[in-house]
Protein backbone atom coordinates (compact mmCIF):
# COMPACT_ATOMS: atom_id res chain seq x y z
CA UNK A 1 0.00 0.00 0.00
CA UNK A 2 2.42 2.35 0.72
CA UNK A 3 4.31 1.75 -2.65
CA UNK A 4 1.58 2.28 -4.29
CA UNK A 5 0.46 5.49 -2.59
CA UNK A 6 4.19 6.45 -3.10
CA UNK A 7 3.90 5.60 -6.68
CA UNK A 8 0.35 7.33 -7.23
CA UNK A 9 2.03 10.67 -5.98
CA UNK A 10 5.37 10.58 -7.99
CA UNK A 11 3.07 9.59 -11.65
CA UNK A 12 1.17 12.67 -11.62
CA UNK A 13 4.02 14.69 -10.99
CA UNK A 14 5.79 13.06 -14.07
CA UNK A 15 3.12 13.38 -16.59
CA UNK A 16 3.25 17.08 -15.59
CA UNK A 17 6.56 17.21 -16.51
CA UNK A 18 7.69 18.38 -20.41
CA UNK A 19 7.10 15.61 -22.43
CA UNK A 20 10.63 14.03 -24.34
CA UNK A 21 12.96 15.19 -21.56
CA UNK A 22 15.75 12.77 -22.30
CA UNK A 23 18.20 14.25 -19.25
CA UNK A 24 18.28 12.74 -15.77
CA UNK A 25 15.16 11.68 -14.28
CA UNK A 26 13.65 13.82 -11.57
CA UNK A 27 10.53 14.72 -9.80
CA UNK A 28 9.16 18.17 -8.68
CA UNK A 29 9.90 19.08 -5.25
CA UNK A 30 6.58 19.39 -4.25
CA UNK A 31 5.99 15.85 -5.22
CA UNK A 32 9.01 14.56 -3.28
CA UNK A 33 7.96 16.76 -0.30
CA UNK A 34 4.43 15.22 -0.68
CA UNK A 35 5.63 11.39 -0.57
CA UNK A 36 7.91 12.37 2.38
CA UNK A 37 4.84 12.88 4.55
CA UNK A 38 3.24 9.48 3.27
CA UNK A 39 5.97 7.46 3.82
CA UNK A 40 6.17 9.25 7.43
CA UNK A 41 2.21 8.71 8.50
CA UNK A 42 3.38 4.94 6.61
CA UNK A 43 6.24 4.48 9.37
CA UNK A 44 4.11 5.66 12.28
CA UNK A 45 1.03 3.53 11.19
CA UNK A 46 2.55 0.48 10.69
CA UNK A 47 4.30 0.81 14.03
CA UNK A 48 1.54 1.42 16.10
CA UNK A 49 0.34 -1.74 14.94
CA UNK A 50 2.83 -3.72 16.53
CA UNK A 51 2.41 -1.59 19.32
CA UNK A 52 5.40 0.76 18.98
CA UNK A 53 4.55 4.31 19.85
CA UNK A 54 6.67 6.76 17.38
CA UNK A 55 6.92 10.59 17.74
CA UNK A 56 6.13 12.53 14.66
CA UNK A 57 9.87 13.82 14.30
CA UNK A 58 11.15 10.94 14.48
CA UNK A 59 8.89 8.94 11.66
CA UNK A 60 9.22 12.92 9.56
CA UNK A 61 13.31 12.06 9.93
CA UNK A 62 12.67 8.27 8.87
CA UNK A 63 9.99 9.01 6.02
CA UNK A 64 12.79 11.74 5.14
CA UNK A 65 16.40 9.26 4.96
CA UNK A 66 13.45 6.71 3.06
CA UNK A 67 12.66 9.04 0.18
CA UNK A 68 16.21 10.22 -0.14
CA UNK A 69 17.36 6.95 -0.51
CA UNK A 70 14.44 5.72 -3.03
CA UNK A 71 15.07 8.72 -4.83
CA UNK A 72 18.79 7.91 -5.52
CA UNK A 73 18.71 5.17 -6.23
CA UNK A 74 15.45 5.45 -8.60
CA UNK A 75 17.60 7.93 -10.20
CA UNK A 76 20.88 5.39 -10.57
CA UNK A 77 18.33 2.93 -12.05
CA UNK A 78 16.86 5.63 -14.42
CA UNK A 79 19.85 5.15 -17.10
CA UNK A 80 20.56 2.68 -18.79
CA UNK A 81 23.41 1.39 -21.29
CA UNK A 82 20.85 2.42 -24.23
CA UNK A 83 19.47 5.84 -22.72
CA UNK A 84 16.79 6.72 -20.44
CA UNK A 85 14.40 4.08 -18.64
CA UNK A 86 10.41 5.34 -19.62
CA UNK A 87 9.24 7.54 -16.85
CA UNK A 88 6.54 4.97 -15.75
CA UNK A 89 9.38 2.07 -14.72
CA UNK A 90 11.47 4.48 -13.25
CA UNK A 91 8.54 5.38 -11.33
CA UNK A 92 7.63 2.04 -10.46
CA UNK A 93 11.68 1.92 -8.91
CA UNK A 94 11.20 4.68 -6.72
CA UNK A 95 8.02 3.41 -5.32
CA UNK A 96 9.23 -0.36 -4.47
CA UNK A 97 12.27 0.79 -2.97
CA UNK A 98 10.39 2.94 -1.01
CA UNK A 99 8.14 0.45 0.49
CA UNK A 100 11.18 -1.69 1.47
CA UNK A 101 12.80 0.91 3.28
CA UNK A 102 9.61 1.30 5.22
CA UNK A 103 9.31 -2.46 5.77
CA UNK A 104 13.39 -2.19 6.90
CA UNK A 105 12.68 1.08 9.08
CA UNK A 106 9.72 -0.25 10.92
CA UNK A 107 11.24 -4.09 11.86
CA UNK A 108 14.56 -2.22 13.33
CA UNK A 109 12.63 0.56 15.19
CA UNK A 110 10.73 -2.01 16.65
CA UNK A 111 13.84 -4.23 17.89
CA UNK A 112 14.91 -1.14 19.24
CA UNK A 113 17.55 -0.63 16.73
CA UNK A 114 16.54 2.82 15.54
CA UNK A 115 17.27 3.99 11.99
CA UNK A 116 20.83 5.34 12.74
CA UNK A 117 23.38 5.76 9.95
CA UNK A 118 25.64 3.66 12.23
CA UNK A 119 23.78 0.43 11.97
CA UNK A 120 23.16 0.67 8.23
CA UNK A 121 26.84 0.89 7.92
CA UNK A 122 27.65 -2.20 9.75
CA UNK A 123 29.34 -0.81 12.93
CA UNK A 124 29.00 -3.15 15.68
CA UNK A 125 27.87 -1.87 19.50
CA UNK A 126 30.88 -0.72 20.39
CA UNK A 127 31.18 1.65 17.58
CA UNK A 128 33.80 1.38 15.00
CA UNK A 129 34.50 -1.94 13.67
CA UNK A 130 37.39 -3.20 11.39
CA UNK A 131 35.49 -3.91 8.22
CA UNK A 132 33.03 -0.40 7.61
CA UNK A 133 30.82 -2.08 4.32
CA UNK A 134 28.06 0.24 2.43
CA UNK A 135 27.45 -2.31 0.25
CA UNK A 136 24.25 -3.29 1.73
CA UNK A 137 22.70 -4.04 -1.38
CA UNK A 138 20.93 -0.60 -2.13
CA UNK A 139 22.28 1.34 -4.99
CA UNK A 140 22.23 5.17 -4.52
CA UNK A 141 23.53 8.16 -5.91
CA UNK A 142 25.26 9.41 -2.36
CA UNK A 143 25.21 13.07 -1.78
CA UNK A 144 27.27 15.06 1.01
CA UNK A 145 24.84 14.49 3.37
CA UNK A 146 24.37 10.99 3.03
CA UNK A 147 27.76 10.34 3.15
CA UNK A 148 28.40 12.22 6.16
CA UNK A 149 25.82 9.24 7.61
CA UNK A 150 27.55 6.44 5.85
CA UNK A 151 30.84 7.56 6.80
CA UNK A 152 29.70 8.55 11.07
CA UNK A 153 31.50 5.51 12.07
CA UNK A 154 35.02 6.90 11.01
CA UNK A 155 33.81 10.66 11.48
CA UNK A 156 32.51 10.74 14.53
CA UNK A 157 36.05 9.11 16.27
CA UNK A 158 37.13 12.29 17.83
CA UNK A 159 40.57 11.02 18.87
CA UNK A 160 42.67 9.61 16.00
CA UNK A 161 44.43 7.10 17.98
CA UNK A 162 40.97 5.18 18.62
CA UNK A 163 40.03 4.40 14.85
CA UNK A 164 40.66 0.46 13.80
CA UNK A 165 38.50 0.66 10.79
CA UNK A 166 41.04 -1.59 8.35
CA UNK A 167 38.90 -2.18 5.44
CA UNK A 168 36.19 -0.02 3.67
CA UNK A 169 34.10 -1.06 0.74
CA UNK A 170 31.92 1.76 -0.90
CA UNK A 171 30.74 -0.49 -3.87
CA UNK A 172 26.97 0.11 -5.05
CA UNK A 173 27.15 3.79 -4.04
CA UNK A 174 27.29 6.31 -6.71
CA UNK A 175 29.79 8.98 -5.62
CA UNK A 176 29.72 12.71 -6.72
CA UNK A 177 31.80 14.82 -6.11
CA UNK A 178 31.14 16.27 -3.14
CA UNK A 179 30.44 13.09 -1.66
CA UNK A 180 33.72 11.41 -2.85
CA UNK A 181 35.41 15.00 -0.38
CA UNK A 182 34.07 13.50 2.49
CA UNK A 183 34.88 9.62 1.70
CA UNK A 184 38.12 11.31 1.48
CA UNK A 185 37.82 13.30 4.93
CA UNK A 186 36.78 9.28 5.98
CA UNK A 187 40.47 8.33 4.79
CA UNK A 188 42.21 10.73 6.42
CA UNK A 189 40.70 9.90 9.58
CA UNK A 190 41.70 6.44 10.22
CA UNK A 191 45.20 6.48 7.51
CA UNK A 192 47.23 4.74 10.47
CA UNK A 193 44.78 1.99 10.51
CA UNK A 194 43.52 1.66 6.81
CA UNK A 195 44.81 -1.51 4.98
CA UNK A 196 41.82 -2.28 2.19
CA UNK A 197 40.14 -0.18 0.27
CA UNK A 198 37.57 -1.36 -2.00
CA UNK A 199 36.36 1.67 -4.55
CA UNK A 200 34.45 -0.89 -6.81
CA UNK A 201 31.53 -0.02 -8.69
CA UNK A 202 31.25 3.94 -7.38
CA UNK A 203 30.33 5.95 -10.19
CA UNK A 204 27.33 4.15 -11.70
CA UNK A 205 25.24 6.49 -13.27
CA UNK A 206 26.72 9.31 -13.24
CA UNK A 207 27.92 11.52 -16.43
CA UNK A 208 30.98 11.10 -17.77
CA UNK A 209 32.29 13.98 -16.61
CA UNK A 210 31.41 13.78 -13.19
CA UNK A 211 32.29 10.59 -12.78
CA UNK A 212 35.98 11.09 -13.60
CA UNK A 213 35.94 14.30 -11.22
CA UNK A 214 34.70 11.99 -8.33
CA UNK A 215 36.93 8.76 -9.25
CA UNK A 216 39.78 11.26 -9.24
CA UNK A 217 38.85 12.39 -6.13
CA UNK A 218 38.85 9.60 -4.30
CA UNK A 219 41.91 8.05 -5.69
CA UNK A 220 44.12 11.40 -5.19
CA UNK A 221 42.57 11.19 -1.85
CA UNK A 222 44.54 7.36 -1.18
CA UNK A 223 48.26 9.44 -1.20
CA UNK A 224 48.14 9.66 2.09
CA UNK A 225 47.58 6.38 2.32
CA UNK A 226 49.65 2.96 3.13
CA UNK A 227 47.26 0.30 1.37
CA UNK A 228 47.93 -3.68 1.19
CA UNK A 229 45.16 -4.11 -1.11
CA UNK A 230 42.89 -1.73 -3.66
CA UNK A 231 40.04 -3.01 -5.76
CA UNK A 232 39.11 -0.45 -9.03
CA UNK A 233 36.50 -2.77 -10.47
CA UNK A 234 33.25 -2.22 -11.60
CA UNK A 235 33.80 1.01 -12.84
CA UNK A 236 33.48 1.73 -16.48
CA UNK A 237 37.33 3.48 -16.64
CA UNK A 238 39.18 2.95 -20.02
CA UNK A 239 42.18 4.76 -20.34
CA UNK A 240 40.97 8.16 -19.05
CA UNK A 241 39.43 6.36 -15.73
CA UNK A 242 42.59 4.93 -15.13
CA UNK A 243 44.56 8.43 -15.47
CA UNK A 244 41.83 9.45 -13.35
CA UNK A 245 43.46 6.61 -10.72
CA UNK A 246 46.60 7.98 -11.43
CA UNK A 247 46.98 9.15 -7.88
CA UNK A 248 46.18 6.45 -6.37
CA UNK A 249 48.51 4.03 -8.66
CA UNK A 250 51.70 5.88 -8.17
CA UNK A 251 51.61 6.59 -4.46
CA UNK A 252 50.63 2.84 -3.27
CA UNK A 253 54.49 1.53 -3.50
CA UNK A 254 53.39 -1.31 -1.13
CA UNK A 255 50.06 -2.50 -2.54
CA UNK A 256 50.26 -6.57 -2.26
CA UNK A 257 46.74 -6.91 -4.44
CA UNK A 258 45.03 -4.84 -7.02
CA UNK A 259 41.56 -5.56 -9.04
CA UNK A 260 40.46 -4.20 -12.93
CA UNK A 261 37.77 -6.36 -13.22
CA UNK A 262 35.03 -5.13 -15.85
CA UNK A 263 36.94 -1.85 -16.11
CA UNK A 264 36.97 -1.38 -20.45
CA UNK A 265 40.43 -2.24 -19.62
CA UNK A 266 41.40 -1.23 -23.78
CA UNK A 267 45.13 -1.81 -24.68
CA UNK A 268 46.08 1.73 -23.69
CA UNK A 269 44.09 1.35 -20.36
CA UNK A 270 46.72 -1.61 -20.24
CA UNK A 271 49.80 0.69 -21.18
CA UNK A 272 48.92 3.06 -18.72
CA UNK A 273 48.19 0.49 -15.91
CA UNK A 274 51.57 -0.65 -16.36
CA UNK A 275 53.64 2.46 -16.57
CA UNK A 276 51.89 3.85 -13.33
CA UNK A 277 51.65 1.56 -10.81
CA UNK A 278 54.57 1.59 -8.59
CA UNK A 279 54.06 -1.07 -6.59
CA UNK A 280 56.09 -3.87 -8.53
CA UNK A 281 57.97 -5.09 -6.15
CA UNK A 282 55.37 -5.67 -3.52
CA UNK A 283 52.52 -7.02 -5.87
CA UNK A 284 51.29 -10.58 -5.23
CA UNK A 285 47.63 -10.38 -6.69
CA UNK A 286 46.58 -9.01 -9.46
CA UNK A 287 43.15 -9.49 -10.91
CA UNK A 288 41.60 -8.42 -14.52
CA UNK A 289 38.54 -9.61 -15.68
CA UNK A 290 36.00 -8.55 -18.47
CA UNK A 291 37.78 -6.35 -20.43
CA UNK A 292 38.88 -5.81 -23.70
CA UNK A 293 42.43 -5.77 -23.73
CA UNK A 294 43.52 -8.37 -26.87
CA UNK A 295 47.07 -9.34 -27.19
CA UNK A 296 48.73 -6.02 -27.18
CA UNK A 297 46.91 -5.15 -23.85
CA UNK A 298 48.32 -8.84 -22.74
CA UNK A 299 51.65 -7.95 -24.02
CA UNK A 300 51.54 -4.88 -21.63
CA UNK A 301 50.71 -6.95 -18.58
CA UNK A 302 53.55 -9.66 -19.27
CA UNK A 303 55.79 -6.69 -19.45
CA UNK A 304 54.36 -5.77 -15.51
CA UNK A 305 54.21 -9.56 -14.74
CA UNK A 306 57.70 -9.73 -15.50
CA UNK A 307 59.05 -6.77 -13.25
CA UNK A 308 56.88 -8.69 -9.99
CA UNK A 309 58.92 -11.11 -8.65
CA UNK A 310 56.31 -11.92 -5.66
CA UNK A 311 53.01 -12.45 -8.20
CA UNK A 312 50.69 -15.29 -6.08
CA UNK A 313 47.89 -14.92 -7.73
CA UNK A 314 47.20 -13.76 -11.21
CA UNK A 315 43.56 -13.65 -13.12
CA UNK A 316 43.27 -12.59 -17.09
CA UNK A 317 39.84 -13.82 -17.95
CA UNK A 318 37.37 -12.85 -20.55
CA UNK A 319 39.72 -10.13 -21.92
CA UNK A 320 39.92 -11.40 -25.75
CA UNK A 321 43.30 -12.83 -25.36
CA UNK A 322 44.46 -14.36 -28.07
CA UNK A 323 47.37 -17.27 -28.97
CA UNK A 324 49.79 -14.25 -29.09
CA UNK A 325 49.56 -12.51 -26.21
CA UNK A 326 48.79 -15.69 -23.93
CA UNK A 327 52.32 -17.26 -25.25
CA UNK A 328 54.33 -13.79 -23.86
CA UNK A 329 51.61 -14.30 -20.19
CA UNK A 330 53.37 -17.74 -19.81
CA UNK A 331 56.64 -16.48 -20.55
CA UNK A 332 55.99 -13.66 -17.98
CA UNK A 333 54.91 -15.89 -15.62
CA UNK A 334 57.33 -18.79 -15.58
CA UNK A 335 59.88 -18.57 -12.63
CA UNK A 336 57.13 -16.67 -10.05
CA UNK A 337 55.51 -18.31 -7.40
CA UNK A 338 51.98 -18.73 -8.52
CA UNK A 339 49.03 -20.07 -6.63
CA UNK A 340 46.59 -19.78 -8.20
CA UNK A 341 46.32 -18.84 -11.87
CA UNK A 342 43.18 -18.13 -13.96
CA UNK A 343 43.24 -17.38 -18.21
CA UNK A 344 39.81 -19.01 -18.66
CA UNK A 345 37.90 -17.66 -21.28
CA UNK A 346 40.38 -16.76 -23.41
CA UNK A 347 41.17 -18.07 -27.21
CA UNK A 348 44.46 -19.16 -26.64
CA UNK A 349 44.94 -22.83 -27.76
CA UNK A 350 47.65 -25.30 -28.13
CA UNK A 351 49.91 -22.37 -28.72
CA UNK A 352 50.14 -20.96 -25.49
CA UNK A 353 49.27 -24.25 -23.57
CA UNK A 354 52.43 -25.57 -25.14
CA UNK A 355 54.65 -21.83 -23.54
CA UNK A 356 52.47 -22.91 -20.37
CA UNK A 357 54.37 -25.99 -20.05
CA UNK A 358 57.44 -25.22 -18.48
CA UNK A 359 55.76 -22.12 -16.88
CA UNK A 360 53.86 -25.04 -14.73
CA UNK A 361 56.86 -27.49 -14.15
CA UNK A 362 58.31 -24.76 -11.82
CA UNK A 363 55.32 -24.07 -9.22
CA UNK A 364 55.51 -25.81 -6.16
CA UNK A 365 53.34 -23.71 -4.53
CA UNK A 366 50.24 -23.82 -7.07
CA UNK A 367 46.71 -25.04 -6.19
CA UNK A 368 44.34 -23.50 -8.27
CA UNK A 369 44.51 -23.29 -12.22
CA UNK A 370 41.51 -22.51 -14.15
CA UNK A 371 42.15 -22.97 -18.63
CA UNK A 372 38.21 -23.30 -19.11
CA UNK A 373 36.75 -22.07 -22.22
CA UNK A 374 40.66 -21.56 -23.74
CA UNK A 375 40.30 -23.48 -27.16
CA UNK A 376 43.07 -25.85 -25.70
CA UNK A 377 40.90 -28.89 -27.39
CA UNK A 378 42.93 -32.28 -26.97
CA UNK A 379 46.91 -30.87 -28.24
CA UNK A 380 46.62 -28.01 -26.04
CA UNK A 381 45.19 -30.13 -22.68
CA UNK A 382 47.88 -32.96 -23.65
CA UNK A 383 50.60 -29.97 -23.20
CA UNK A 384 49.19 -29.07 -20.18
CA UNK A 385 49.12 -32.40 -18.79
CA UNK A 386 52.78 -32.60 -19.69
CA UNK A 387 53.60 -29.49 -17.49
CA UNK A 388 51.42 -30.52 -14.43
CA UNK A 389 53.33 -34.43 -14.73
CA UNK A 390 55.31 -35.05 -11.56
CA UNK A 391 54.90 -31.24 -10.82
CA UNK A 392 52.72 -28.55 -8.76
CA UNK A 393 52.24 -30.93 -5.77
CA UNK A 394 50.13 -28.79 -3.75
CA UNK A 395 47.23 -28.98 -6.61
CA UNK A 396 44.13 -28.21 -5.31
CA UNK A 397 41.73 -27.52 -8.22
CA UNK A 398 41.94 -27.45 -12.22
CA UNK A 399 39.22 -26.30 -14.53
CA UNK A 400 39.72 -27.28 -18.03
CA UNK A 401 35.92 -27.11 -18.55
CA UNK A 402 34.30 -26.05 -22.25
CA UNK A 403 37.91 -27.29 -24.49
CA UNK A 404 36.43 -29.50 -27.13
CA UNK A 405 38.23 -32.25 -25.02
CA UNK A 406 37.92 -35.96 -26.26
CA UNK A 407 38.55 -39.49 -25.01
CA UNK A 408 41.98 -38.86 -26.72
CA UNK A 409 43.31 -36.51 -23.94
CA UNK A 410 41.77 -38.56 -20.73
CA UNK A 411 45.22 -40.56 -20.90
CA UNK A 412 47.14 -37.53 -20.45
CA UNK A 413 44.92 -36.14 -18.04
CA UNK A 414 45.07 -39.73 -15.32
CA UNK A 415 48.43 -39.11 -15.78
CA UNK A 416 48.99 -35.34 -15.67
CA UNK A 417 46.95 -35.11 -12.67
CA UNK A 418 47.94 -38.70 -10.14
CA UNK A 419 49.57 -38.06 -7.41
CA UNK A 420 48.65 -34.82 -6.40
CA UNK A 421 47.69 -35.53 -2.80
CA UNK A 422 46.09 -31.95 -2.23
CA UNK A 423 44.09 -32.68 -5.19
CA UNK A 424 40.37 -32.06 -4.79
CA UNK A 425 38.27 -31.03 -8.22
CA UNK A 426 38.71 -31.31 -11.70
CA UNK A 427 36.28 -29.71 -13.50
CA UNK A 428 35.47 -31.08 -17.38
CA UNK A 429 32.18 -29.95 -18.09
CA UNK A 430 31.01 -28.89 -21.24
CA UNK A 431 33.54 -31.36 -23.07
CA UNK A 432 31.02 -33.37 -24.64
CA UNK A 433 33.35 -35.61 -26.34
CA UNK A 434 34.33 -36.90 -23.59
CA UNK A 435 32.21 -40.69 -23.55
CA UNK A 436 31.25 -42.72 -20.57
CA UNK A 437 33.50 -45.20 -20.48
CA UNK A 438 36.41 -42.38 -20.89
CA UNK A 439 34.89 -40.76 -17.30
CA UNK A 440 34.57 -43.99 -15.78
CA UNK A 441 38.33 -44.49 -16.17
CA UNK A 442 39.16 -41.32 -15.69
CA UNK A 443 37.40 -41.72 -12.34
CA UNK A 444 38.94 -44.70 -11.76
CA UNK A 445 42.47 -43.30 -12.03
CA UNK A 446 41.45 -40.46 -9.81
CA UNK A 447 39.77 -41.87 -6.72
CA UNK A 448 39.63 -39.39 -4.21
CA UNK A 449 38.95 -36.93 -6.62
CA UNK A 450 35.64 -35.28 -7.58
CA UNK A 451 35.18 -34.72 -11.10
CA UNK A 452 32.67 -32.55 -13.20
CA UNK A 453 31.54 -33.83 -16.04
CA UNK A 454 28.19 -32.28 -16.17
CA UNK A 455 27.58 -28.56 -15.56
CA UNK A 456 24.20 -29.90 -13.86
CA UNK A 457 26.29 -32.41 -11.01
CA UNK A 458 27.03 -30.52 -7.85
CA UNK A 459 30.49 -31.17 -5.58
CA UNK A 460 30.63 -31.00 -2.33
CA UNK A 461 34.49 -30.25 -1.17
CA UNK A 462 35.60 -28.09 1.31
CA UNK A 463 38.88 -26.55 0.72
CA UNK A 464 39.04 -24.84 4.42
CA UNK A 465 36.99 -21.78 3.96
CA UNK A 466 36.28 -22.91 0.07
CA UNK A 467 33.35 -24.58 -0.40
CA UNK A 468 32.97 -25.80 -4.26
Amino acid sequence: ATATATEGRAAMSVRSMEAGDEGQWELPASARSSAREGLMHAVRSLCELRGVKVAEETALETGRKIEEKAYTAAQVDSRTTTGRRPDAETVQIYARKAGRLVVDAVESIEKGGGTSAAKEAGAGAGGVTEFLDLCDGNREFVTAETARELFAPILGVQDPSAQTVKKIKLSTKSFGVDAAEVAAEAFAACRETLEDLDLSDVIAGRPEAEAMKSLKCLCDSVAGLSLKALDLSDNALGEKGIVACSTALTTQKTLESIAFRNIGCSVAACKAINNLLACKQTLKKLHLYNNMSDDEGAFAIASLIETTPKMEDFMMVSSRVKAEGGQRLAKALAGKPLVSLDLHDNILGAETAGALVQTLKDQPRLKHLNLSEACLEDEGTILVCQGLFQAAPELETVSLAANDITDNAVTALAQGLQGKARLRAVFLEENYDIGEEAQQWLRAQLPNVAIRFDEEEELDIDFGKMKI
